[in-house]
């Protein structure tokens, strides 16, 4: 061996000492030198101390000191913890130098002597160590107005304090026990001086050593001597060197066999040309994923184009709209799933579908009746402001059921000491029960179930917004309640006892607005001493005080929205789907959600543009608007004429079991209500077609006609054992951009966002603008989040759903203990260990004129950073031309027509 190669051999392990406190943090370089597993304690017991504080309710132990932070209240509990000082880790001489985090990172990055040059690289790898979990804390500090970070404020600071805490108590523990200074100096000056030995040591430790080496390699190791550690490395890599070159051989070999070509004429071939095969074999190998998949992209955009060529220019494609007549025009999700039933939908009769995002072009948040906290019904890049309400029509409450009583009971004795030894005994009879029901006769048992379970009253949305003096009533009636609660807590007075003079007289005391003894004193006796004590706590622990009413009314200020308002969403959102004239006499507005039992992941297969949450809120309110008088009113006044005898009805679509539902029947009037009835067939005939095809994705057997179809699909829905419920998103391929035209009748696979725009009704781009800025980012969100999820499961997915376990009622972790889980299960994307989602890019198809969407793509950054970028493929059909342009390299280019595809209405289905 020449002393070149061996000089090239030894540069290998050099590396690994630019590598420390930057690409490699000292405990990493500990445990691959020394065989540690600092690293493994350290997520482990950063784990339990982040499940502790984040918890929200799953625990019936609450870990004390949360309100201060994350870090503080950690470090009070850390420096008890008996179970850190057994492990040799003297924790609370570190945390009681300061209690700021910020300062603490400081003081602990001097400690290991890491130059400050390289401690953003060093925070960098520290936080991608548990990246769910950073990732979780995040987004909890960005999270304004959750509820439990305004209670519990938690940031990135804190979890990088915490972190690097742990791992000085533990490498100053290794430190001791190896008898070695663990610092960065310290590895940096061992790695450079010793670089053979690095070498070896790492391989030993981690599994990768020659086999034949491994025993004279621990020996060198254990002996330190370099006289045996010199000649034994320069062996070691001869060995693998020879052991690479007989790898590779073999490759060419078995390649030249499949090629046909005789082992004679391979050998034969001069070394320098077999050398060039090689280099080019292993260039080509780091490429081939992006290969593969920009072929299989274009095997999907050929099949596309071939399917829509000859609907181009065609005298079909104009606006539809204005031929409707007494036919009925229905508003679907862009949602994948859509596709499917819009199909089955328009092969049935005379229907006419659009797609639209499922918020419907309604940014609201929604307090849901008998819940205190709002939910946001929007796309995440939409930011709601105002609120709706959901509300009784009457005062009337909702008492608990018998079953809802016995859960209540069974979480309490659940999360007790006690419960390993009474909850069997107690409960086991009611657990068991629902087990074998939901298990065995998952249908027949949920509809027992329902009736048992307690029903809301007859609820109404609130709209509208509040006036001033309602709003006053709303805030008087709310201190009212406080004032009745506290008066039964503080003296047992009961609500019978009190008379509304005495409350109002209590309430105004209270807000300041007078004086003196009251009535309430003078009635049950009360001494002056505890009447102020009292008004004390109405004011600050009951929040009947001036400032908390200010608040309440900023907040009620929220409520609803105004008619002009009204008019201006509904207007854009017609707008934005084409559908401005030509309305039928019915419009269905069709949100959707997903049905499923034992389901961490059920927001993934809800709806996207409703931040995750079903969709049929946001279709009741849509339809609500466009059926006020005041609000089609205002929109004449803009050139959108709706017919009097036009309704919209909401609907749900369950995209689990094709079921699509009728809402706020009570508010249509009877003719409706007799349309509806005949679409209601209609709707149900066109589900069952959905749930037949989506059978054969589920490889369900004995299942050959549409109404077994629907049974199996519903009883998927219901059984709490079942992994895969329904695809969800999974094979979105697509998202489509234009009039219906281009797709009626095609079958799409239920792989294709579609969102109908007509660029006729847009002259300024602004409602294409808003597509590309909501709609598009949010379908590319899902594509990618299936993408990742798909090429490494383990890695940016959640792994198989079978290991997965909630945590604090926020999370998924596979067992009781690894880092938060990210991206979708298994289940999802896989079919087996084959992949069923088809790894590709968003396929983005816009029927516009290319110098709108060029002109767009320039002002809008987000849009433009994801096609210049290639996380986006875009094609441009210019209706006006009739021209097909796509986006690549940096530029654009015309598309030459791809020639038609037999099976033209298939197309799309495969790959």
């Amino acid at each position: 061996m020449t002393a070149a190669s061996v000089s090239e051999m030894t540069a290998d392990a050099k590396p690994f000492a630019e590598q420390l406190g930057c690409e490699l943090t000292l405990y990493d370089a500990v445990d691959q030198l020394f065989g540690t597993r600092i690293g493994e304690t350290l997520n482990e017991l950063l784990i339990k101390g982040l499940m502790d504080f984040f918890d929200e309710g799953q625990s019936i132990w609450r870990m004390p000191g949360r309100r201060q932070g994350l870090f503080r209240g950690w470090s009070r509990i850390a420096q008890r913890n008996r179970r850190l000082k057994l492990r040799g880790m003297d924790v609370g001489a570190i945390l009681a130098e300061t209690d700021q985090p910020e300062v603490m990172i400081d003081q602990v990055m001097r400690r290991l002597g890491i130059p400050e040059s390289l401690w953003m690289d060093s925070f960098t790898v520290e936080l991608s160590k548990l990246h769910g979990w950073a990732g979780f804390v995040r987004w909890r500090a960005q999270a304004r107005h959750y509820y439990w970070q305004e209670r519990n404020p938690a940031d990135l600071v804190d979890f990088l304090a915490i972190r690097l805490v742990l791992a000085l108590a533990l490498l100053e523990d290794a430190g001791r026990r190896l008898k070695r200074e663990l610092t960065w100096p310290a590895l940096k000056a061992f790695a450079e001086t010793h670089p053979r030995e690095c070498l070896l040591r790492r391989e030993l430790n981690a599994g990768t050593v020659l086999p034949d080496f491994a025993h004279r390699v621990e020996v060198a190791i254990e002996r330190g001597d370099p006289a045996r550690i010199n000649p034994l490395y320069l062996d070691y890599q001869r060995a693998k060197l020879k052991r690479e070159a007989c790898t590779r051989a073999r490759r060419i070999q078995a390649m030249a066999e499949r090629a046909g070509i005789p082992r004679e004429q391979l050998l034969a071939y001069p070394d320098d040309a077999l050398l060039q095969l090689i280099d080019g074999i292993y260039a080509f190998k780091a490429d081939e994923g992006m290969t593969w998949t920009r072929a299989l992209e274009q095997t999907y955009i050929d099949r596309l184009l071939a399917a829509i060529g000859p609907r181009i220019g065609s005298s079909a494609h104009q606006n539809a709209s204005s031929s409707a007549g007494d036919g009925v025009q229905a508003l679907f999700c862009i949602d994948v799933r859509s596709e499917r039933l819009r199909r089955q939908l328009e092969a049935l009769g005379d229907y006419e579908t659009f797609g639209i995002a499922g918020f419907f072009g309604i940014p609201l948040s929604f307090i849901e009746f008998g819940k205190g906290h709002e939910t946001a019904l929007c796309p995440a890049v939409v930011q709601p402001h105002n609120v709706v309400v959901e509300m009784p029509h009457t005062h009337a409450e909702v008492s608990h059921s018998l079953y809802e009583l016995a859960h209540e009971v069974v979480h309490d004795l659940k999360n007790t000491v006690l419960a390993p030894y009474v909850t069997v005994e107690a409960v086991g009879l009611l657990f068991g029960f629902d087990m074998v029901g939901k298990t065995f006769a998952p249908r027949a048992y949920n509809t027992w179930r329902q009736r048992l379970e307690s029903q809301k009253p007859p609820l109404r949305l609130l709209i509208d917004k509040i006036g001033e003096d309602e709003a006053h009533e709303l805030i008087s009636h709310l201190q009212d309640e406080m004032i009745i609660r506290a008066a039964e807590r503080h003296f047992g007075i009961k609500r019978e006892a009190l008379t509304s003079p005495m409350i109002r007289e209590l309430r105004e005391v209270a807000l300041g607005q007078r004086q003196g003894s009251t009535a309430f004193a003078d009635r049950f006796d009360v001494e002056p001493a505890s009447e102020a004590v009292f008004i004390r706590s109405l004011q600050a622990e009951y929040r009947v005080n001036p400032d908390q009413a200010r608040i309440q009314l900023e907040h009620l200020a929220k409520i609803g929205f105004r008619h002009q308002r009204q008019a201006q969403l509904v207007g854009t959102a017609l707008r934005s789907i084409g559908l401005t004239d030509g309305f039928g006499r019915s419009v269905l507005v069709v949100g959707h959600g997903s049905t499923s039992e034992n389901n961490p992941y059920e927001s993934a297969l809800d709806c996207g543009a409703c931040g995750g949450d079903q969709g049929l809120i946001n279709a009741r309110i849509f339809a609500a608007m466009a059926n006020r008088r005041e609000v089609r009113e205002l929109l004449a006044k803009d050139g959108i004429l709706i017919p009097d005898e036009t309704w919209f009805v909401p609907l749900l679509h369950d995209t689990t079991t094709d079921e699509i539902l009728p809402a706020d029947l009570d508010q249509l009037p009877p003719a409706v209500l007799t349309r509806m009835t005949r679409i209601q067939e209609d709707l149900t005939a066109a589900g069952r077609l959905c749930a037949l095809e989506r059978c054969r994705e589920l490889d369900e057997r004995n299942v050959d006609t549409p109404e077994t179809a629907a049974r199996r699909v519903k009883r998927h829905a219901l059984d709490w054992t079942q992994v895969r419920p329904e695809w969800g998103l999974s094979k979105n391929a697509s998202f489509i951009i234009g009039g219906r035209a281009l797709t009626r009748e095609l079958d799409l696979d239920g792989r294709s966002f579609l969102h109908s725009y007509d660029y006729r009704l847009d002259p300024n781009g602004h409602l294409l603008e808003s597509i590309l800025s909501g709609p598009l980012i949010v379908a590319q969100w899902i594509n990618l989040e299936h993408y990742f999820s798909v090429v490494d499961n383990e890695g940016f997915g959640s792994g198989s759903k079978v290991f997965h376990n909630i945590t604090g009622r926020f999370g998924v972790m596979s067992g009781n203990l690894s880092d938060l889980r990210t991206g979708l299960p298994a289940q999802t994307v896989l079919k087996g260990d084959r992949a069923y989602h088809k790894p590709m890019r968003l396929i983005t198809l816009i029927e516009a004129p290319l110098t709108l969407v060029q002109s767009l793509l320039n002002r809008l950054y987000k849009p433009r950073e994801l096609v210049q970028n290639g996380w986006i493929r875009l094609l441009v059909l210019d209706p006006e031309s009739g021209l097909m342009h796509g986006f690549a390299a940096g530029g654009w280019s015309q598309i030459e027509p791809v020639s038609s595809l037999t099976g033209q209405a298939t197309a799309c289905a495969h790959p």
